[in-house]
């Protein structure tokens, strides 16, 4: 069996953040693994781009029925929130013309992906990113829907796209590999306040 080449390596001048639907209903929906695990992986990546320069993008769908992006998000990316992605019921954010042309404009190749729901709004997302032509890495932690089977389906689907799945922690240590730098302390900080100091005792 053959085994296909790693795709290029993320860094944080090569990607862009897209962070998809993240709301205050859509995350009360997550039953597939506990909520505030996926909260605070967003933090992560937005923390992450924000300290790294990597553009930071957030979407919306029917926000007066799904409500606004979870105050996580309002909170660690005030400025990505006020410029976020509204659309209607389209379940693909690519749908929006103004996303499609912003991520164009950046000039990278290269998406770090979450999203909710898993199987609905973050699954069109990557299928249609793939189609676009763009290489589409899925934070899986940062990720959920109703079921864990709805997971499990929508991951292995998307890896036979192509896709590559990953989480949190290894997202992070793919963009800065090397903690013993002034950059790398900066991300181990990062970890430790979002994820390692949440940890049951």
């Amino acid at each position: 069996m053959s085994i296909a080449p790693p795709r290029e390596r993320l860094t944080s001048k090569n990607s862009v953040i897209l962070l998809v639907d993240h709301q205050t209903g859509t995350v009360d929906w997550v039953k597939s693994l506990p909520k505030e695990t996926v909260i605070a992986s967003c933090r992560v990546l937005a923390r992450m781009a924000l300290a790294y320069r990597i553009p930071l993008l957030l979407t919306t769908t029917m926000e007066e029925y799904v409500g606004p992006t979870i105050k996580d998000l309002q909170e660690v990316a005030p400025e990505a929130f006020a410029a976020r992605y509204k659309r209607g019921g389209q379940l693909s954010c690519w749908d929006d013309a103004a996303l499609r042309d912003r991520v164009k404009a950046l000039g990278k190749k290269s998406i770090i992906l979450a999203g909710l729901t898993t199987d609905i709004c973050m699954f069109w997302a990557a299928y249609d990113g793939i189609a676009l032509g763009y290489s589409i890495t899925v934070v899986a932690d940062a990720c959920g829907t109703m079921t864990t089977l709805g997971d499990e389906i929508t991951f292995a689907r998307l890896r036979d796209l192509g896709v590559t799945v990953t989480v949190t922690n290894q997202l992070v240590t793919e963009l800065v590999n090397d903690f013993g730098t002034p950059e790398g302390q900066l991300a181990q900080q990062i970890m430790s306040d979002e994820i390692i100091s949440k940890l049951p005792k």
